[in-house]
């Protein structure tokens, strides 16, 4: 047999499936190439290593975080406080003179020439459940109505009288 009649392409291509196919394995095993692998003796040097700590920070945010404090409620005139600590939207007022609100955190709305009924209706805007979404009115700066509400999306409904 001459070596020149060997099939030599279809040799060299399955040494080199074979190859990749070791290759890939070695990969995905956890064999190398830069990925997690079980712990390795460290390399022996005769070079001297500075020691020490090194601290290294990957992407992490800066957060401040500021406390607010609730507004104080007028001695005269009627009022609707809502507090959440996440965003809610609703509506305060008279039945005739309803007023819109979206926000978030603490917040006090006038109600303007409150003569009658005042109405509040508020819902949270997330599914939390370990917060409460809670609405006061206040008259002449002492609340006369509250209610409150923990469930996800709640909605607090109140009027006066």
């Amino acid at each position: 047999m001459d070596l020149g009649d060997l099939p030599w392409l279809p040799i060299a291509a399955i040494i080199g499936v074979v190859a990749v196919v070791i290759i890939a394995a070695l990969f995905f095993l956890g064999g190398g190439f830069g990925g997690e692998s079980s712990p390795a003796a460290p390399p022996v040097s005769s070079t001297p290593v500075p020691q020490g700590t090194v601290q290294v920070t990957q992407g992490v945010a800066s957060i401040t975080v500021r406390e607010t404090t609730a507004p104080a409620v007028p001695a005269t005139g009627t009022w609707v406080m809502v507090e959440y600590i996440g965003s809610f939207k609703g509506s305060y007022g008279m039945p005739s003179d309803i007023q819109n609100a979206e926000n978030s955190g603490i917040r006090l709305y006038e109600v303007v020439n409150a003569t009658g009924t005042v109405k509040a209706e508020f819902q949270k805007k997330d599914s939390s459940t370990k917060h409460d979404l809670t609405v006061t009115i206040y008259q002449d700066g002492k609340a006369v109505k509250f209610a409150k509400n923990s469930s996800a999306y709640g909605i607090v409904t109140i009027q006066y009288p």
